[in-house]
């Protein structure tokens, strides 16, 4: 499990990297394919997309045209939820997006989820199982230790594109000047750095921002013990949060 978190920092950092942690993220859980897809919310349009697995040679396809007639993905909240159990039988026989995307790509079902979902964008996380194959309790208990981490890693790279985008679209100034950037760094033996960064309104709001990503991080109790490291943007520490007891 160690070199899975591995895999999503890696990830959080390149996003070259998703493909092969979500292939990693399949492995473990011994599921054929997986896809994260980053929406704009005004627009509901795909700003990125990584697949792996069954659907991977299908993406243009589903960025391109399917995500427009997707029912499934706008469904979705914090907590896991199949497709079998989100859409009737009935409505799925009529899906376009059903018949010629997800049964093309041989998948049976899909355990998804609302990663992220900020004001801007919302990330969708999607677990596919092949037709002929039943979700098992290896999926769950997989889940259950990575999905923590998944979240985070997913959050710090829609960081990372919204701060793309938002260099390529309008200037940093306006946005620097509502507060301060601080970084946000988890230390587990390995120090797996927040490159990026986030703005705001004071070094208290930074703070308390990491105590919820501790909160989060203490569920899985692989994570107890370690700290989160908030520095500012020359790199000194402002605060030191313990994750668990």
């Amino acid at each position: 499990m160690r070199s899975l978190v591995s895999a999503f920092h890696d990830a959080a950092s390149s996003p070259e990297a998703w493909p092969d942690a979500l292939k990693a993220l399949t492995d473990a859980a011994g599921v054929a394919g997986a896809a994260m897809i980053i929406f704009h919310r005004s627009t509901w349009k795909v700003d990125e997309a990584h697949f792996s697995g069954l659907s991977a040679e299908l993406k243009s396809d589903y960025v391109q045209h399917y995500a427009a007639v997707d029912p499934y993905s706008p469904l979705l909240d914090g907590s896991w939820k199949k497709l079998s159990e989100c859409l009737p039988d009935q409505m799925l026989r009529k899906s376009e997006w059903y018949n010629d995307f997800v049964l093309t790509c041989g998948v049976r079902d899909i355990l998804g989820v609302r990663l992220v979902d900020t004001s801007s964008h919302c990330v969708i996380f999607g677990i596919h199982q092949q037709i002929g194959r039943n979700f098992s309790e290896r999926v769950d208990q997989t889940l259950e230790r990575m999905t923590v981490p998944l979240k985070h890693a997913a959050w710090r790279h829609t960081e990372r594109l919204c701060a793309r985008i938002d260099g390529l679209g309008q200037s940093q100034t306006a946005v620097l000047a509502e507060g301060s950037r601080y970084y946000l760094h988890v230390v587990n033996g390995i120090r797996y750095p927040g490159e990026t960064g986030s703005v705001f309104s004071s070094v208290d709001d930074a703070t308390a921002h990491a105590f919820v990503v501790a909160r989060e991080l203490a569920q899985d109790d692989s994570w107890d013990g370690s700290f989160i490291v908030v520095t500012d943007d020359r790199g000194q520490e402002i605060a030191r949060v313990r994750i668990g007891r």
